[in-house]
């Protein structure tokens, strides 16, 4: 039990509720705009974290049609993608260079000593891609930073993929080597060179616990997989990707657009009621960040984004929602005098 007249701030209602009713209005926040600023911030986190995952559900659920049909054409086009643990190659004309386009994908294919880029910055419509050469393959993705264009890749060898292709049996289950799930960033030129050298010829038979010949010089036996299961694979690819980048766009840009917003309502201090302290103009500003980050990742996920952009919609509806998130606290903490009807009885009038 509390002693008598000692301070009991209400408790902050649960994350989900604070969310559900901040998207369904103003009034929690003359609940919990005096709560601490660090919690704020955790839910905020937490909550870009959760926008990223129904992103990537949404923007896959909604590419997934297409990205079917752009596997049967790849069926038919290559036939199936071949496997050992020396090489990657194609079903169908394995020796001539081929470039697909799958939706938001580029996938490429360089046999033999048929890849000679020297720079990766090349003219393509996509940022995202696959490349295959006789050694394996690698996934990248092109960021812009700082006036460049940066790479992020990760690659896997032919031997890595047979091996992963081709599971060991253990006590009934199929054991696969773990892949390492981190990007390194590279140049344009730089992961050019990178792929020459770890992936530009034919990788050598290893041994051991990776690949390799069986008993007595008998090779392992060549891995198929269709097209389909490459374009299933460029989904899961960019469903990773959306994830990600949506995480760290909400986190990084909607952080600093509530940073400056903050310091720019405590900057005008003359406007605000006594007892509102930036610890409380910051936890009001992070909080109204939540309708619209829900409603803008959402319709961006769903392609809004091809006719307005995530930024612009966010901007909008964060303003609008924060100008009346401030009333409500404002009126609560200088509750506003109650008019009466003889206000406007002046006899000079």
């Amino acid at each position: 039990m509390p002693l008598p007249g000692a301070n009991t701030r209400p408790a902050t209602p649960g994350f989900l509720t604070t969310t559900l009713r901040l998207c369904a209005g103003t009034q929690v926040m003359t609940e919990i705009y005096d709560s601490s600023p660090a919690r704020a911030i955790l839910r905020f986190i937490l909550l870009a974290l959760l926008c990223a995952i129904m992103a990537a559900f949404v923007g896959t659920s909604v590419q997934r049609g297409m990205f079917e049909r752009a596997g049967r054409a790849l069926d038919e086009e290559i036939g199936a993608f071949v496997f050992t643990p020396e090489t990657v190659t194609l079903q169908k004309d394995p020796d001539t260079p081929r470039r697909f386009r799958l939706p938001y994908i580029t996938l490429e294919y360089f046999p033999g000593d048929t890849f000679s880029r020297v720079d990766f910055n090349v003219d393509r419509t996509s940022d995202i891609g696959i490349i295959i050469l006789p050694g394996g393959l690698a996934s990248w993705s092109k960021v812009y930073w700082n006036g460049e264009d940066l790479f992020s890749a990760h690659v896997m060898t032919a031997s890595e993929l047979y091996a992963w292709l081709s599971p060991k049996q253990v006590k009934g289950h199929e054991v696969r080597p773990p892949i390492a799930p981190l990007f390194e960033m590279y140049s344009g030129p730089g992961l050019a060179e990178m792929l020459k050298e770890k992936i530009g010829s034919p990788q050598a038979a290893q041994s051991g616990e990776v690949a390799g010949s069986t008993d007595e010089g008998q090779k392992d036996p060549a891995i198929s997989a269709t097209g389909s299961l490459t374009a299933s694979f460029a989904l899961s690819m960019l469903s990773a990707i959306i994830l990600l980048t949506t995480f760290g766009r909400n986190c990084l840009q909607i952080g600093l657009i509530v940073l400056l917003v903050s310091l720019v309502q405590y900057l005008r201090a003359s406007t605000l009621p006594k007892g509102l302290v930036f610890k409380n103009v910051l936890t009001i500003t992070v909080y109204s960040t939540f309708p619209a980050q829900i409603i803008a990742t959402l319709i961006d996920a769903a392609g809004g984004g091809r006719f307005i952009l995530f930024q612009i919609l966010f901007v909008i509806i964060f303003f609008i929602y924060q100008i009346f998130a401030f009333r409500a606290v404002m009126n609560k903490i200088c509750p506003q005098p109650e008019r009466k009807d003889d206000d406007f009885d002046d006899p000079d009038f």
